[in-house]
């Protein structure tokens, strides 16, 4: 029996010999997608993304069409005259096959994973990112270094890394110290920046998926009267962080209270962070509470204290609590910074 496989390239046909029909998907070629898919033809996109989504696509077709091929019982026709002649025939189709499948299983860890590169080292062990997020980091360890600041080298996995100047309106009415700030956040999170108008910078940096109820804000505020911040109470931190909540209103919560307070790290300008686990009842204007727990990291910097606090419902936390302590570890700021 006589195996045909089908070429991309242009539909062309070629005959081996095998045991059953075998036919590889067809991609015609255009001029803003694929060029063809075939064992000794190079594949060619226009897009990294899209060559390993449809050459991954197309590796398992052909796994699942190897796989069903194996299964076809012989048809009566093809078999042979005598059990040796047969027998042979089986053995030698069989490693056909079996070469067929090791050839495709070959194509889907050449194609469909070699596009995994930039080692990253993730939690302390070797980690893989695609190239647009290896891109991304390589430029914001970039813009880090271009201020004189240490790159960042743990990205955990689901998480993207967010620097954004925090006082960027020099000159203005409202001007603000000039800050940079740094952390990590969920990939899928939406971010928000300042603006920026003729009276100066409005808002704060912050990241949230606010559908969920899951959300993270910027914070600076006065620093403490007397001594260094790491010599204040817990009842300091409870207020930076009621402070932090209230930003907009001071009437959107009650029945605040500090569950927990650590050392967090130092960073490389010596600022020392505080982290606080802490939980509330955010009043809502329908006229019911909603029980919500959080994380907040503070430090100072300078005259001011800076905050970064994440918070969803309390019921949410049992799922991305480790993630909003993540957050919170991650987070750094930075003075000295030159405004735009």
């Amino acid at each position: 029996m006589v195996r045909q496989s089908w070429c991309g390239c242009g539909g062309a046909r070629g005959s081996h010999q095998g045991g059953a029909v075998i036919k590889l998907p067809i991609f015609e070629p255009t001029t803003h997608t694929y060029a063809c898919i075939h064992p000794t033809h190079p594949l060619n996109f226009t897009t990294g993304m899209m060559k390993q989504s449809v050459a991954l696509l197309c590796a398992l077709v052909s796994v699942a069409q190897g796989f069903f091929v194996l299964q076809q019982p012989m048809r009566q026709g093809a078999r042979c005259s005598s059990s040796k002649q047969y027998a042979e025939s089986s053995s030698s189709d069989s490693s056909s096959r079996l070469g067929f499948l090791q050839r495709v299983v070959g194509q889907v860890a050449g194609v469909g994973l070699a596009v995994n590169v930039a080692p990253l080292l993730v939690g302390g062990k070797v980690g893989f990112v695609q190239p647009a997020q290896a891109a991304g980091l390589t430029k914001i360890n970039n813009e880090l270094a271009g201020y004189g600041l240490p790159p960042i080298l743990d990205v955990p996995g689901g998480f993207s890394p967010l620097v954004e100047v925090y006082g960027k309106a020099a000159g203005a009415r409202k001007e603000r110290e000039t800050l940079l700030v740094q952390f990590l956040y969920p990939s899928l999170w939406v971010v928000s920046k300042p603006s920026i108008d003729k009276n100066g910078e409005e808002g704060t940096i912050s990241a949230g998926d606010y559908q969920k109820g899951d959300s993270a804000a910027f914070f600076v505020g006065d620093g403490p009267e007397s001594g260094k911040l790491d010599q204040q109470p817990n009842e300091y931190f409870g207020e930076v962080v009621t402070r932090a909540i209230g930003q907009k209103s001071a009437n959107v919560y009650q029945n605040f209270k500090v569950l927990k307070k650590r050392a967090g790290a130092k960073a490389s300008n010596g600022a020392q962070y505080t982290i606080v686990e802490f939980k509330y009842e955010l009043l809502t204007g329908a006229g019911f509470t909603v029980d919500r727990k959080g994380v907040a990291s503070v430090t100072q910097v300078g005259k001011n204290v800076q905050a970064l606090w994440i918070a969803t419902t309390a019921t949410r936390w049992k799922k991305i609590g480790d993630d909003c302590i993540t957050m919170a570890d991650s987070f750094r700021v930075y003075d000295g910074i030159a405004p735009a």
